[in-house]
């Protein structure tokens, strides 16, 4: 259904559709921030080859919206790759609203 929020990995300038809904998105991350990576990890590696690490980088949430995005840093064997998991009715816009939040200072940032 057009304009109905859905969630996406974002990934080597690919938007890819994937099945997990907002509530869940954010329990998981609630619940251990690697965990929506974790359930998205194997279609990561199909686009990216093994995974050597990965780690969560910074969150973006607008529940008014509807909308989250959650970065993570891969390694693998081509370097490091950005790998975003976005749920929006637009993801691009949400992508936008991200990087203006993290020029701001606005982010959710994990450092382990």
């Amino acid at each position: 259904m057009p304009g109905e929020p859905k969630t996406y990995l974002y990934i080597l300038d690919e938007i890819v559709p994937v099945n997990i809904e907002f509530a869940e998105l954010l329990e998981m991350w609630e619940e251990d921030w690697m965990k929506p990576f974790n359930k998205v990890r194997s279609l990561v590696e199909e686009k990216i080859g093994k995974i050597e690490d990965a780690s969560h980088y910074a969150a973006y949430f607008d529940p008014g919206e509807m909308t989250a995005v959650i970065e993570y840093i891969v390694k693998c064997e081509i370097g490091r790759v950005g790998v975003k998991i976005v749920h929006a009715e637009n993801p691009a816009k949400a992508i936008v609203e991200y990087l203006e939040a993290e020029k701001r200072g606005e982010l959710k940032h994990h450092t382990s």
